[in-house]
């Protein structure tokens, strides 16, 4: 195509690029997608699939954190409550993550609590695969970050997020017009024209959203690998920028007495008074509580900020708070925010599982581009052998005959074939087939 930059070798060379990368990560990338749109709204659709589990009636007043954790014990006596996950809503649950003492795996390892009574309302197994209304938004969870491949699952999806953020920039390339800065070059990039046949039609919408959601592409292949890979990232982010880190702490001795988690909250509050806690993390390891907690102005819906409390003395040992940290962190700190759209609220989870749809769109158009152009070359590798066996074949027949009149005959004994290849594809649908200028 006379309006795209890239021509001749340059151009078949990052065509086979693209294609052969996109082949090869096409399967994990359509898991990803699809199970990508379900947990954009995998809270409210959770809800609605498991609303015993999710939902409660709100009460006049909740009872305490201990309260929720002393009827654990006694329902889960083997078992140590590792984070509890808080309301977000007075009609909301809280939820608690379970370990066994004694190492073991557990059938059910998280748990669901009325915050207004402590009545138990049922678990989930977040370990193992396990079929059941509870767990779908657990099996989902897992299928789309390592495909449940426990060992080498995690490092496979991030060298497939790696693929594709090769692969999208690739693609740009290939669409990328001779006159980008003038508006009417852009236009046959963008735009999809139809009445030229269903390669031409899958080609070009191929092409148009792979253009039109590429910054959305690019954000979520880059936030995946980081995700999936932040042994990779995380040195070079702490180059420019240092990171802060955790404090080492110190396990709790055995025996030793441990406040409770409503102390270390009512510390929370002294130190940041307008801070609501979402989560708090038991770490007997280190010796200390880490709840995230969010303040007016966070990115994140869950917030941006953690504050360690020492498990013994309930005293605020460290924090990292949005408004304090670095660059480094700062920057970290957007990555789970922008792969799910939720640093920009509502809009942004719209615009991210719309992506996804366009992503799985993508997929497959590009996969029945492929598919065309593979068929049109064994057909024409079948006609060029039939050409070659025929003209032999005339002239051992005919000796005396020209080399045109052999070609002549040659195609004459072609006719039929070459019908049937017109019958199935037009002139217009075939020429991109052997054009790798339109790629």
């Amino acid at each position: 195509m006379a309006t795209l930059l890239l021509h001749g070798l340059v151009r078949r060379i990052v065509t086979r690029v693209h294609r052969w990368t996109g082949l090869v990560i096409m399967a994990c990338m359509l898991v990803a997608t699809v199970t990508g749109v379900w947990l954009t709204f995998r809270v409210e659709l959770d809800r609605l699939v498991n609303p015993d589990l999710r939902t409660v009636q709100p009460g006049a007043t909740a009872v305490s954190l201990t309260t929720v954790a002393t009827a654990i014990a006694e329902r889960f006596p083997n078992t140590s409550v590792h984070a509890f996950i808080l309301q977000d809503r007075p009609d909301d649950s809280i939820s608690a993550y379970l370990d066994a003492m004694d190492g073991s795996r557990l059938s059910v390892d998280r748990v669901f609590y009325d915050p207004y009574t402590a009545k138990f309302l049922g678990g989930s197994n977040t370990q193992d695969l396990v079929f059941a209304r509870a767990n779908v938004d657990t099996l989902i969870d897992r299928l789309h970050y390592s495909l449940w491949i426990k060992t080498w699952g995690l490092p496979l999806m991030g060298i497939v997020a790696g693929v594709w953020l090769l692969t999208s920039c690739v693609g740009l390339a290939l669409a990328w017009p001779r006159a980008p800065h003038r508006i009417h070059g852009w236009r046959p990039v963008l735009s999809v024209r139809t009445g030229r046949g269903t390669y031409q039609l899958n080609y070009q919408l191929h092409r148009a959203i792979g253009v039109w959601f590429f910054p959305v592409l690019i954000v979520l292949a880059f936030t995946s690998f980081y995700q999936n890979m932040p042994q990779y990232v995380r040195p070079v982010v702490n180059a420019f920028s240092p990171l802060a880190e955790p404090p080492s702490g110190h396990p709790v001795v055995p025996g030793a007495s441990i406040v409770t988690p409503d102390h270390a909250l009512a510390s929370l509050r002294m130190r940041f008074p307008e801070a609501s806690a979402q989560s708090v993390g038991v770490d007997r390891a280190h010796g200390r509580y880490s709840i995230v907690f969010q303040m007016p102005g966070d990115v994140a819906p869950n917030g941006d900020n953690w504050a360690f409390i020492d498990l013994v003395t309930g005293d605020i040992v460290a924090e990292q708070t949005g408004r304090t940290q670095r660059a480094g962190d700062t920057f970290l700190r957007w990555i789970f925010p922008l792969h799910t759209g939720t640093a920009f609220g509502l809009p942004g989870r719209i615009v991210i599982a719309v992506a996804g749809i366009g992503l799985a769109a993508m997929l497959v158009t590009g996969f029945y581009v492929w598919g065309m152009k593979w068929r049109m070359r064994r057909r024409t590798g079948v006609t060029k052998r039939l050409l070659g066996v025929t003209a032999i074949a005339v002239t051992v027949v005919s000796p005396q005959a020209r080399p045109t009149d052999r070609t002549t005959a040659a195609s004459r004994e072609l006719r039929p074939l070459r019908s049937i290849e017109d019958a199935a594809a037009s002139e217009t649908a075939l020429a991109p087939l052997v054009s790798p200028a339109t790629e």
